[in-house]
Protein backbone atom coordinates (compact mmCIF):
# COMPACT_ATOMS: atom_id res chain seq x y z
CA UNK A 1 0.00 0.00 0.00
CA UNK A 2 1.61 3.28 -0.68
CA UNK A 3 0.40 6.97 -0.03
CA UNK A 4 1.34 9.65 -1.65
CA UNK A 5 0.88 13.93 -0.61
CA UNK A 6 1.14 16.67 -2.85
CA UNK A 7 2.71 19.24 -0.98
CA UNK A 8 1.91 23.07 -2.54
CA UNK A 9 2.71 25.08 -0.11
CA UNK A 10 5.64 27.39 -0.35
CA UNK A 11 6.58 27.30 3.14
CA UNK A 12 8.25 23.69 3.97
CA UNK A 13 7.71 23.24 7.58
CA UNK A 14 5.08 25.11 8.24
CA UNK A 15 1.48 24.24 9.16
CA UNK A 16 0.57 22.65 5.79
CA UNK A 17 3.76 20.52 5.91
CA UNK A 18 2.76 19.46 9.56
CA UNK A 19 -0.81 18.47 8.82
CA UNK A 20 0.56 16.46 5.82
CA UNK A 21 3.31 14.72 7.54
CA UNK A 22 0.74 13.67 10.40
CA UNK A 23 -1.48 12.18 7.65
CA UNK A 24 0.83 10.24 6.27
CA UNK A 25 2.30 9.30 9.55
CA UNK A 26 -1.61 7.82 10.62
CA UNK A 27 -1.53 6.16 7.08
CA UNK A 28 1.70 4.07 7.67
CA UNK A 29 0.26 2.98 11.16
CA UNK A 30 -1.22 0.80 8.91
CA UNK A 31 1.46 -0.28 7.50
CA UNK A 32 1.18 2.16 4.45
CA UNK A 33 4.82 3.43 2.52
CA UNK A 34 4.32 7.10 2.55
CA UNK A 35 5.82 10.03 0.44
CA UNK A 36 5.73 13.54 0.49
CA UNK A 37 5.98 15.77 -2.85
CA UNK A 38 6.92 19.25 -2.06
CA UNK A 39 5.97 21.01 -5.39
CA UNK A 40 7.93 23.97 -4.38
CA UNK A 41 11.15 22.36 -4.91
CA UNK A 42 10.36 21.00 -8.18
CA UNK A 43 10.87 22.20 -11.59
CA UNK A 44 6.79 23.34 -12.93
CA UNK A 45 6.30 24.90 -15.96
CA UNK A 46 2.75 26.47 -17.14
CA UNK A 47 0.81 24.76 -19.53
CA UNK A 48 0.69 26.30 -22.88
CA UNK A 49 -2.73 25.30 -24.10
CA UNK A 50 -0.99 23.56 -26.94
CA UNK A 51 -3.08 20.25 -26.85
CA UNK A 52 -0.56 17.62 -27.05
CA UNK A 53 -1.90 15.71 -24.32
CA UNK A 54 -5.83 16.61 -25.46
CA UNK A 55 -5.35 14.78 -28.58
CA UNK A 56 -3.40 11.55 -27.76
CA UNK A 57 -5.97 9.35 -26.22
CA UNK A 58 -4.21 5.69 -25.86
CA UNK A 59 -0.83 6.74 -23.06
CA UNK A 60 -1.83 5.82 -19.89
CA UNK A 61 -0.09 9.65 -18.98
CA UNK A 62 -0.46 11.43 -21.99
CA UNK A 63 3.45 13.46 -23.43
CA UNK A 64 3.85 17.01 -22.42
CA UNK A 65 6.17 19.25 -24.13
CA UNK A 66 7.27 21.13 -21.29
CA UNK A 67 10.28 18.86 -19.96
CA UNK A 68 10.36 19.37 -16.34
CA UNK A 69 9.39 17.69 -13.04
CA UNK A 70 5.64 17.04 -13.95
CA UNK A 71 5.61 13.67 -15.58
CA UNK A 72 7.50 12.47 -12.12
CA UNK A 73 4.88 13.33 -10.30
CA UNK A 74 2.24 12.03 -12.37
CA UNK A 75 4.03 8.52 -12.45
CA UNK A 76 3.64 9.05 -8.54
CA UNK A 77 0.42 9.30 -8.63
CA UNK A 78 0.03 6.34 -11.09
CA UNK A 79 2.19 3.96 -8.78
CA UNK A 80 0.18 5.56 -5.39
CA UNK A 81 -3.04 3.91 -4.07
CA UNK A 82 -4.30 7.08 -2.42
CA UNK A 83 -3.10 10.13 -2.81
CA UNK A 84 -3.54 13.49 0.10
CA UNK A 85 -3.72 16.89 -2.04
CA UNK A 86 -2.64 19.72 0.30
CA UNK A 87 -2.48 23.75 0.42
CA UNK A 88 -2.32 26.61 2.05
CA UNK A 89 -5.48 28.84 1.81
CA UNK A 90 -4.57 31.63 -0.44
CA UNK A 91 -6.56 34.33 -1.86
CA UNK A 92 -9.74 31.78 -0.48
CA UNK A 93 -8.37 29.34 -2.81
CA UNK A 94 -5.65 27.10 -3.13
CA UNK A 95 -2.21 27.97 -4.23
CA UNK A 96 -1.13 29.18 -7.32
CA UNK A 97 1.20 26.28 -7.27
CA UNK A 98 -1.49 23.24 -6.86
CA UNK A 99 -3.57 25.34 -9.53
CA UNK A 100 -0.32 25.20 -11.97
CA UNK A 101 0.34 21.62 -11.22
CA UNK A 102 -3.34 20.54 -11.36
CA UNK A 103 -4.20 22.74 -15.31
CA UNK A 104 -0.67 20.32 -16.01
CA UNK A 105 -1.99 17.25 -14.71
CA UNK A 106 -5.79 17.59 -16.41
CA UNK A 107 -5.24 16.24 -19.71
CA UNK A 108 -2.34 14.69 -19.33
CA UNK A 109 -3.87 12.19 -17.03
CA UNK A 110 -7.70 12.81 -18.47
CA UNK A 111 -8.53 12.11 -21.81
CA UNK A 112 -11.96 13.97 -23.95
CA UNK A 113 -13.72 10.72 -24.18
CA UNK A 114 -16.34 10.71 -21.79
CA UNK A 115 -19.75 11.77 -21.44
CA UNK A 116 -21.16 13.47 -18.84
CA UNK A 117 -25.03 14.84 -19.33
CA UNK A 118 -25.35 14.21 -23.04
CA UNK A 119 -21.98 16.33 -22.94
CA UNK A 120 -19.38 14.45 -25.37
CA UNK A 121 -15.60 14.83 -25.09
CA UNK A 122 -15.59 15.53 -21.01
CA UNK A 123 -12.52 14.46 -19.01
CA UNK A 124 -12.47 11.15 -17.78
CA UNK A 125 -10.01 9.08 -16.36
CA UNK A 126 -6.46 7.75 -18.03
CA UNK A 127 -4.92 6.03 -14.61
CA UNK A 128 -7.99 3.01 -15.13
CA UNK A 129 -5.33 0.13 -14.07
CA UNK A 130 -6.40 0.90 -10.31
CA UNK A 131 -9.04 3.09 -7.87
CA UNK A 132 -7.21 5.49 -5.88
CA UNK A 133 -8.05 6.84 -2.05
CA UNK A 134 -8.04 10.76 -2.63
CA UNK A 135 -8.35 13.09 0.48
CA UNK A 136 -7.49 16.58 0.60
CA UNK A 137 -5.96 18.82 3.50
CA UNK A 138 -6.21 22.32 3.21
CA UNK A 139 -5.01 24.99 6.18
CA UNK A 140 -6.06 29.07 6.63
CA UNK A 141 -3.97 31.55 8.28
CA UNK A 142 -6.15 33.77 9.78
CA UNK A 143 -10.00 31.94 9.25
CA UNK A 144 -10.76 29.49 11.90
CA UNK A 145 -13.18 26.81 11.10
CA UNK A 146 -16.37 28.35 11.67
CA UNK A 147 -15.58 30.57 9.46
CA UNK A 148 -14.50 28.00 6.63
CA UNK A 149 -17.68 28.46 3.94
CA UNK A 150 -16.09 32.18 3.48
CA UNK A 151 -13.08 31.19 2.63
CA UNK A 152 -12.50 27.95 1.21
CA UNK A 153 -13.60 27.47 -2.30
CA UNK A 154 -10.28 25.61 -2.90
CA UNK A 155 -11.23 22.62 -1.34
CA UNK A 156 -14.27 21.37 -3.37
CA UNK A 157 -12.41 22.23 -6.76
CA UNK A 158 -9.32 19.91 -4.84
CA UNK A 159 -11.22 17.18 -4.32
CA UNK A 160 -13.15 16.95 -7.97
CA UNK A 161 -10.20 17.52 -9.88
CA UNK A 162 -8.07 15.09 -7.70
CA UNK A 163 -10.38 12.19 -7.84
CA UNK A 164 -10.99 12.81 -11.84
CA UNK A 165 -6.97 12.51 -12.33
CA UNK A 166 -6.09 9.97 -9.62
CA UNK A 167 -9.42 7.74 -10.95
CA UNK A 168 -10.74 7.47 -7.58
CA UNK A 169 -13.30 8.34 -4.86
CA UNK A 170 -13.18 10.27 -1.55
CA UNK A 171 -12.07 9.49 1.79
CA UNK A 172 -11.87 12.44 3.51
CA UNK A 173 -11.34 16.04 3.97
CA UNK A 174 -9.57 18.19 6.25
CA UNK A 175 -10.14 22.23 7.24
CA UNK A 176 -7.52 23.68 9.73
CA UNK A 177 -8.33 26.77 10.66
CA UNK A 178 -6.87 29.32 12.44
CA UNK A 179 -5.90 28.51 16.14
CA UNK A 180 -4.62 31.65 18.65
CA UNK A 181 -3.19 31.13 21.42
CA UNK A 182 -4.87 33.90 23.10
CA UNK A 183 -7.35 36.90 22.77
CA UNK A 184 -5.49 38.94 19.85
CA UNK A 185 -5.19 42.78 20.15
CA UNK A 186 -6.48 44.88 17.68
CA UNK A 187 -2.75 45.65 16.56
CA UNK A 188 -2.13 41.67 16.02
CA UNK A 189 -5.20 41.21 14.48
CA UNK A 190 -3.36 43.05 11.32
CA UNK A 191 -0.44 40.40 11.94
CA UNK A 192 -2.85 37.52 12.94
CA UNK A 193 -0.54 34.99 10.44
CA UNK A 194 2.24 35.28 12.73
CA UNK A 195 0.15 34.09 15.96
CA UNK A 196 -1.66 31.29 14.48
CA UNK A 197 -0.74 27.87 16.03
CA UNK A 198 -1.28 24.53 14.94
CA UNK A 199 -3.64 23.00 18.03
CA UNK A 200 -3.34 19.00 19.01
CA UNK A 201 -6.84 18.39 17.84
CA UNK A 202 -5.30 19.79 14.59
CA UNK A 203 -2.76 16.89 14.53
CA UNK A 204 -5.27 14.13 16.20
CA UNK A 205 -7.39 14.78 13.08
CA UNK A 206 -4.85 14.91 10.00
CA UNK A 207 -3.77 11.85 11.67
CA UNK A 208 -7.14 10.08 11.46
CA UNK A 209 -7.22 11.24 7.99
CA UNK A 210 -4.23 9.78 6.91
CA UNK A 211 -5.63 6.08 8.84
CA UNK A 212 -9.18 6.52 7.45
CA UNK A 213 -7.19 6.65 3.60
CA UNK A 214 -5.05 3.41 4.90
CA UNK A 215 -8.14 1.50 6.05
CA UNK A 216 -10.13 2.39 2.60
CA UNK A 217 -7.50 1.25 1.03
CA UNK A 218 -6.95 -1.97 2.68
CA UNK A 219 -10.89 -2.87 3.02
CA UNK A 220 -11.31 -2.59 -0.85
CA UNK A 221 -13.81 0.35 -0.22
CA UNK A 222 -12.37 2.73 -2.81
CA UNK A 223 -14.05 2.89 -5.91
CA UNK A 224 -12.97 4.53 -9.27
CA UNK A 225 -14.36 7.82 -10.25
CA UNK A 226 -18.17 8.21 -11.10
CA UNK A 227 -18.94 11.65 -12.47
CA UNK A 228 -22.62 11.83 -10.82
CA UNK A 229 -21.49 10.66 -7.65
CA UNK A 230 -18.80 13.77 -7.21
CA UNK A 231 -21.41 15.96 -8.41
CA UNK A 232 -24.06 15.38 -5.94
CA UNK A 233 -21.45 15.63 -3.38
CA UNK A 234 -20.05 18.39 -4.16
CA UNK A 235 -23.75 20.09 -4.31
CA UNK A 236 -23.86 19.34 -0.38
CA UNK A 237 -22.50 22.40 1.67
CA UNK A 238 -18.89 21.68 3.64
CA UNK A 239 -19.33 19.70 7.09
CA UNK A 240 -17.62 22.36 9.76
CA UNK A 241 -14.44 20.37 10.52
CA UNK A 242 -14.67 21.69 14.24
CA UNK A 243 -11.21 23.70 15.45
CA UNK A 244 -8.92 23.05 12.18
CA UNK A 245 -7.31 25.55 10.52
CA UNK A 246 -3.94 27.53 8.83
CA UNK A 247 -2.12 28.68 5.83
CA UNK A 248 1.27 27.25 5.41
Amino acid sequence: MKVLAINATYRPGKTTSRLAAKALEGAASLGAATEMVHLKELDIGFCTNCLTCYQDREAQIADCVLKDDVRGVLEKIRDADGVIFASPVHNGFVTGLMTAFMERATWTTLRPTGELMGLKGCPEPRLTDKARAVATLVSAGMMPAELRQYCDTGSPWLMEAGVMICNGSPVGDMYGGAVFPRELSDDEWQRAYFFRELSEAQEREAFELGKTMAQAIASGQVGPYDPMAMMSMLEETPEDNGEEGDRD
